[in-house]
């Protein structure tokens, strides 16, 4: 078993909170390499592996799981944990989510069943996003249809920055300058996800008043389930938050922020820019 020391600056970036268990082979613990050598971060990220070896295979591989969640979770106290397998790991069917579970652990485990020999790193990604926000953020969401109280005078709109990634390209720039184009329009952030956020942060999703869909991709899926809309189902993310559907009498807010012009920088790069639309029918 092998576990990850967690620095000060991994606190400030948001890394404190989240810890992911992985039940993987000696081989699959790559992530080590992609965020120091990579993305040139100079800390390590908080998954601990559980680094079986063909001798374990004659063994209880699940005990051996059990033993480095329970350790993970003494040694770094997360808010919340991630369990999954690789894409080696999933072969022999140990079932991580069942184990972390029977571990009774005072914190959410969420488990993500990622099939890699079937789907890509983007589907991954969604998903996993997608299941950290049911989780966390469905439980205190509000029922679909609830009208929010007004705001007080004064207070500014606030909105949720989701699709950014640790491994993505140029998106620690897109958020700044996202950031600062949004403050000029006198609108604050009030959670920026997956990068960045903590399980404390997905929790006070539903606060926003509506949501910047930087990279659908990423958050297309779990979008709908933020600022007030469920997160119990799947819906199409390109028609619950980019436009009301067809059958729909709802009508939208206008607002600044329901711009869909890309960003200078992103469309001279081909990238998605901004795709925003209020969430809060009137």
């Amino acid at each position: 078993m092998k576990d990850l020391p967690m620095s000060r600056d991994a606190r400030r970036h948001g890394h404190a909170g989240l810890h992911y268990v992985l039940h993987a082979p000696q081989g699959d613990t790559y992530a080590d390499l992609l965020f120091t050598m990579i993305e040139r971060r100079d800390r390590r990220p908080p998954v601990t592996y559980t680094t079986f070896s063909a001798r374990d295979l004659g063994g209880d591989t699940a005990e051996l799981f059990k033993t480095a969640a329970r350790n993970a979770y003494q040694r770094f106290q997360p808010q919340a944990m991630i369990v999954g397998a690789s894409c080696t790991g999933s072969l022999i069917q140990d079932d991580p989510g069942g184990l972390a579970r029977a571990l009774e652990l005072p914190i959410p485990v969420v488990t993500v069943d990622l099939p890699a020999y079937q789907r890509k790193e983007n589907w991954g990604a969604a998903e996993t996003f997608y299941q950290l926000v049911r989780a966390l953020a469905g439980p205190s969401a509000p029922p679909p249809g609830t009208k929010r109280p007004a705001r007080s005078a004064g207070v500014r709109p606030r909105c949720n920055l989701l699709g950014a990634t640790a491994l993505g390209f140029r998106h620690r720039d897109d958020v700044a300058e996202i950031t600062g184009l949004l403050s000029l329009l006198g609108i604050d952030v009030n959670v920026t996800a997956p990068m960045g956020g903590t399980p404390a942060d997905l929790k006070r999703l539903g606060d926003a008043d509506f949501n910047v869909v930087l990279y659908p991709e990423i958050a297309g899926l779990a979008a709908p389930g933020c600022s007030g809309h469920s997160a119990s189902r799947r819906p199409d993310p390109f028609r619950s938050v980019f436009r009301p559907r067809a059958n729909s009498s709802q009508k939208w807010r206008t607002s600044p922020a329901s711009i869909r012009r890309p960003c200078s920088r992103n469309a001279r790069r081909g990238c998605h820019g901004i795709r925003a639309r209020s969430t809060r029918p009137i």
